[in-house]
């Protein structure tokens, strides 16, 4: 009765004049599911085991879960067996460092065992408390970029620039890491006077770019002044840094062999490639260790000189406005009865040029009138 019920739906729906003469494709799919004759007993899975399926798993889920519990199980005994009462299993980290796993503790076979009900007596990282806590042992954190901000112009971006990278490059000739430069160094060992003198030569092959001293001790100096190695608990001073940046960037032309260029252009001497990612990364994090101005990404990336890394550095040259553009400055000179004005003008910039506003001000005053619309003082005070 029920198939013969469906069939004559699906007839009388048929039988219906249609209303239009198109029916799309997803139209006639869903009608189609809605008004179907098949039934549903000759599906391959019936539709209640489809359902428990869905509800309680598979066969194969169940057998995997038991599985699992089986493993875990099995290897809580050999944990309780290979390790005594209180002994906490010790593990060494991929650096060697050795730390100690928390004991799993079984319930089913611990009597004595009580589980939490709440957060008291676990110790908790991160809170105010815990910082608090860390201060009054002594322990004080420095970050490695200084807390203020470094302005510099573009002459002083390269002068800085250039003592970097001849320090980087020092290092690189001698052998050494080029990342050896951010390390802390003593108050007094500054090596801006010979970094100055020193000149950096573009090369053609493999080797990169060399530095070449004006004699065998400066070079000596600057190698003595960059430690070798570092401990975790050697702080660099920030006073330090601040009194090499203001050395470093110290307007001295006439010790320099070479000038600084007051544009915005990179100089020749910028031409040095940055290719080597240890060298880019050395004078990336000297850079931000000195001034504190980080580059994104992407510039980082990008930058495969020097001269294109100081254009993401340097000072961008504030936008001009119209009126302080030279053919508007032309305009003046070649046509004397055309004023430019580099903000807008309103009828009471005519009125002040020809000396009237004064006069309509005060009687504005006078009769109580918004001197400027709405927005002068007293405007809207007699409103009601």
């Amino acid at each position: 009765m029920r198939s013969t019920r469906v069939a004559q739906q699906a007839l009388g729906l048929a039988a219906l004049p249609r209303s239009q003469q198109y029916v799309c494709r997803a139209c006639r799919a869903q009608a189609g599911r809605q008004f179907h004759t098949s039934n549903r007993d000759l599906a391959e899975v019936p539709f209640f085991q489809r359902l428990k399926k869905q509800i309680f798993g598979s066969k194969e889920s169940q057998q995997a879960e038991k599985s699992r519990e089986e493993k875990n199980k099995q290897r809580l005994e050999e944990l309780h067996q290979s390790s005594g009462p209180g002994e906490l299993e010790v593990k060494t980290g991929r650096h060697g460092q050795q730390y100690e796993v928390a004991a799993i503790v079984d319930p089913s076979d611990t009597k004595d065992y009580v589980p939490a009900q709440g957060w008291d007596g676990l110790e908790r990282i991160g809170s105010e408390e815990w910082v608090k806590a860390r201060a009054d042992q002594g322990e004080q954190y420095v970050g490695f970029v200084p807390k203020k901000r470094v302005e510099l112009s573009n002459k002083q971006w390269q002068m800085l620039l250039h003592h970097i990278m001849i320090e980087i490059l020092a290092l690189q000739q001698a052998g050494r890491a080029p990342g050896q430069v951010c390390y802390p160094r003593d108050a007094d060992m500054y090596t801006w006077r010979q970094t100055r003198k020193a000149a950096m030569n573009s090369a053609t092959n493999r080797a990169g770019a060399t530095v070449s001293f004006s004699d065998l001790a400066a070079e000596q100096f600057v190698l003595q002044a960059i430690p070798e190695s570092a401990s975790t608990e050697t702080v660099q001073d920030q006073q330090v840094l601040i009194n090499e940046v203001e050395f470093a960037v110290a307007d001295a032309d006439e010790v320099m062999g070479w000038k600084a260029s007051s544009d915005l252009s990179a100089p020749a001497w910028m031409d040095i490639s940055i290719k080597n990612p240890s060298v880019k990364m050395a004078l990336i994090k000297r850079t931000l260790q000195l001034t504190g101005k980080r580059l994104p990404d992407p510039a980082v990336s990008l930058s495969t000189t020097l001269a294109e890394l100081y254009n993401h550095l340097h000072l961008k040259e504030q936008p001009k406005k119209l009126a302080q553009t030279p053919q508007m400055q032309r305009i003046k000179l070649t046509a004397p009865n055309v004023k430019v004005f580099t903000n807008r003008q309103t009828p009471i910039h005519k009125e002040k040029e020809i000396g009237r506003w004064k006069i309509i001000e005060e009687e504005l005053v006078r009769r109580d009138l918004p001197v400027t619309g709405s927005r002068w003082q007293g405007a809207k005070s007699g409103w009601q």
